[in-house]
């Protein structure tokens, strides 16, 4: 029998006694059976609640109600953290603290409590006397019913477990199995450091970030706008019937007197809530900044002296013939082996030899008539333009280097006399060099004239004439025939340059602003390059014919290439005056250009035959006259590094 629920026999005899022994008693059994019971599921519950959730007195000041009906009042927690933090620097005991959120009450655990949770955790029975219960036999195969031996396999290692373990090894040695891997630990920072405000904010927070600044207003928001701004009845019917999202002004305009009139804004709550849309749906992009000099962005270029060899200073210059009589320099030229250079005058023309800077022959004008330019071709013919016409004359002795003379002699016999032709071919054949073998006599003057590559073609540019049809004329001298490659020409085109491709059957057209380039074989224009400038004066092609230069008299030089488009792909701006003339090597990645300053600038220009790569142009050297005369007209020798110039006096000079 339970001894709480039984009372001492001896007592039931004696009255007085059993008084006394029920005085000794608890006045509450379930408290003598919860004190004495080891089970915890019949712990000491103080609140009488049942079943019902502990969430309903979460907003009271009491956690439910005891068995006599009375409130069991809360207990005060803490607040945050830092009180926490300071209770327990004072509590020395506050790791044997466990919150009892039943009874709403913090039990302190003794030592005896302690050492059951510790063998419970550590895999051990609760109670250390359990142990006294277990055993176990030294030798459980002593007593064996089947007396059986023990195979050998268990006395030798697992070939498994060595294969494996060798996996093991290598994936360490290879670096594919880390041991102890460094943990991440989060940055932390204390919040009480003795630090400016900005300071953390910069250090430990990311980058602020701008917002978008809003539309300022203009002076149709104004309360008293001007007039003008004002709608009428039929401009605001208009605003009216528009779409809201194509409306230019989201108000009509309003005018007051005083700024106290005006009345507070119907659509403030409308703006407002767009601005917090915009600040929301902003893009906004994040910036880094990099600490790089300004010449870091500056492509690498090689120094001056890498790129040689380039003319860098004044050889000498060539004999000069009596100037009064002979005029300015009009042009220089050069025959394709380098061995004679031409040089016009207004009244003369003179030959030298480029070894010897002799003179070798001297033709002079007659009647009064002026050379405007000349010209050689690749089989030694030399033309050369005067008043009404131009002349070819002979540089080699030999007739088999010009067989195109003798076939346009030929076809000139066969032309009748009496045609209404306006250009007179006229074919004087002699053996003698610098003879005269054709003189073509036009009603007009050519100004500028160039040799197709095959020496048969040549094209002559007359700017000044009546009948603008005629200012580009094809030359054959085969046939003995002028062709006029372009009838219907504007009346305001005015045609300052003509030359051909050095490659393909086209020819590039110089006007004052623009360049058209016309194809011979399909006649037709194949594409109009946009200068740029006030008035062209000169241009060049590049001898692999992808690259073209143009000079002007407003001190540009522009780089076209043919492939990229059609404006200029880089424009020069370095002459104080006027371009006279660009020009480039033959057979040397140089080009240059003269001008009325009376300098001569030299450049490097490397052009790959990979498309993806562009032309690259580098200065290299500015050569000056010793008395700033002006340079009339420049030319490069075919396959020398030099260049040879004509100033306004008539000084020829060759520079090295």
């Amino acid at each position: 029998m339970n001894q709480n629920n039984t009372i001492n026999i001896r007592a039931i005899r004696n009255k007085k006694s059993i008084k006394k022994d029920l005085s000794l008693q608890p006045k509450n059994i379930h408290d003598q059976y919860y004190q004495e019971s080891d089970d915890s599921e019949d712990e000491k519950v103080l609140s009488k609640i049942g079943r019902l959730q502990t969430k309903k007195y979460k907003d009271k000041d009491f956690i439910g109600y005891d068995e006599n009906l009375n409130k069991i009042q809360k207990k005060k927690q803490f607040q945050d953290t830092i009180d926490e933090f300071i209770n327990k620097t004072e509590n020395k005991d506050w790791w044997r603290v466990v919150r009892d959120e039943l009874n709403n009450q913090d039990v302190v655990l003794n030592d005896k409590q302690l050492q059951v949770l510790d063998r419970i955790r550590k895999g051990k029975t609760a109670i250390k006397l359990a142990d006294d219960y277990y055993f176990e036999h030294e030798d459980f195969n002593q007593f064996d019913l089947l007396s059986s031996y023990n195979p050998k396999r268990r006395f030798l290692p697992s070939k498994w477990e060595r294969i494996k373990i060798n996996k093991l090894v290598q994936g360490i040695k290879l670096g594919r199995i880390v041991l102890n891997p460094p943990q991440k630990v989060e940055k932390m920072f204390d919040i009480w450091e003795n630090v400016a405000e900005d300071q953390v904010l910069n250090k430990y927070l990311p980058a602020r970030i701008p917002a978008s600044k809003a539309q300022l207003p203009t002076n149709v928001s104004s309360y008293n706008p001007p007039e003008e701004y004002l709608f009428n009845e039929q401009e605001k019917q208009q605003w009216l019937q528009t779409d809201p999202e194509d409306r230019e002004i989201p108000f009509i305009p309003q005018k007051f007197k005083h700024l106290r009139n005006v009345p507070s804004s119907e659509q403030l709550t409308k703006d407002l809530f767009n601005r917090c849309l915009d600040l929301y749906l902003a893009p906004r992009i994040r910036r880094k900044k990099l600490m790089m000099k300004s010449t870091d962005f500056l492509p690498e270029i090689p120094k001056p002296e890498e790129l040689k060899p380039f003319p860098t200073k004044l050889n000498f210059e060539f004999g000069q013939i009596d100037t009064t009589k002979s005029g300015q320099v009009k042009q220089i030229s050069i025959s394709q082996d380098g061995q004679i250079l031409g040089v016009c005058y207004e009244f003369a023309i003179a030959f030298f030899d480029t070894k010897t800077s002799k003179c070798l022959y001297t033709k002079w004008q007659i009647a009064n008539k002026q050379f405007l330019g000349l010209d050689f071709s690749q089989s030694g013919l030399i033309c050369i333009l005067q008043s009404n016409g131009f002349i070819i004359l002979n540089s080699y002795i030999d007739k088999r280097q010009h067989p195109n003379i003798e076939d346009g002699q030929n076809a000139n016999k066969q032309i009748p006399k009496n045609s209404n032709n306006v250009f007179d071919w006229n074919f004087e054949l002699d053996d003698n060099v610098f003879q005269q073998l054709l003189d073509v006599k036009m009603p007009y003057d050519p100004l500028y004239v160039q040799f197709h590559t095959k020496s048969d073609y040549l094209v002559s540019t007359q700017p000044h004439t009546h009948v603008k049809s005629h200012c580009i004329l094809v030359h054959c001298i085969s046939k003995s025939s002028t062709s006029i490659p372009f009838q219907n020409m504007k009346a305001s085109t005015e045609v300052q340059q003509t030359i051909f491709h050095p490659t393909k059957p086209e020819l590039y057209i110089m006007t004052n602003k623009n360049i058209f380039i016309y194809s011979l074989t399909k006649q037709q224009l194949l594409k109009k390059l946009l200068a740029g400038n006030q008035q062209n004066s000169t241009i060049a092609i590049h001898p692999y014919g992808d690259n073209l230069i143009v000079g002007s008299n407003d001190q540009k030089v522009c780089w076209f290439d043919l492939d990229m488009g059609k404006t200029p792909f880089k424009k020069m701006s370095y002459h104080k005056n006027g371009v006279r003339r660009v020009i480039f090597h033959k057979s040397y990645p140089l080009f240059a250009s003269c001008s009325d300053d009376g300098t001569i600038n030299i450049f490097h220009c490397r052009i790959s035959t990979d498309l993806s790569q562009a032309p690259i142009i580098l200065p290299l050297k500015v050569l000056k006259q010793k008395k700033k005369e002006s340079v009339i007209d420049i030319t490069f020798h075919p396959t020398q590094p030099w260049i040879y110039s004509a100033s306004k006096e008539g000084v020829v000079s060759l520079w090295t």
